[in-house]
């Protein structure tokens, strides 16, 4: 179901959760998930939330791999602008990458 899909209709975040953490795990019985939903109907009910999106961060590794890139000696003439977009982080990341260094 895409994100325009359900752009129209409520839904119901709590069973949702709840009935996908019943699939993963026989731990969660009837009742704790009706406790559980309980709890979170009470504590929450009739409040607008919203689920924040998190941005998936590059591995240490990968962060060491962009730092040699930006101090490689054949790159020195290229813009710290366009080397951070490349790699798809601003360029406020990469010089505190470049702060930090290699280890």
């Amino acid at each position: 179901m895409s994100r325009e899909d359900n752009a129209d209709r409520e839904i119901d975040i709590v069973q949702v959760i709840l009935e996908l953490v019943s699939t993963a795990t026989s731990d969660l019985t009837p009742e704790k998930s009706r406790d559980i939903e309980q709890i979170v109907r009470t504590r929450y009910g009739g409040l607008r939330l919203r689920i924040v999106k998190r941005k998936k961060h590059p591995t240490p590794e990968r962060r060491e791999e962009i730092t040699r890139i930006a101090l490689a000696p054949e790159l020195a003439s290229v813009p710290t602008d366009e080397i951070a977009q490349t790699n798809g982080i601003s360029r406020r990341t990469l010089y505190r990458y470049l702060k930090r260094g290699t280890n």
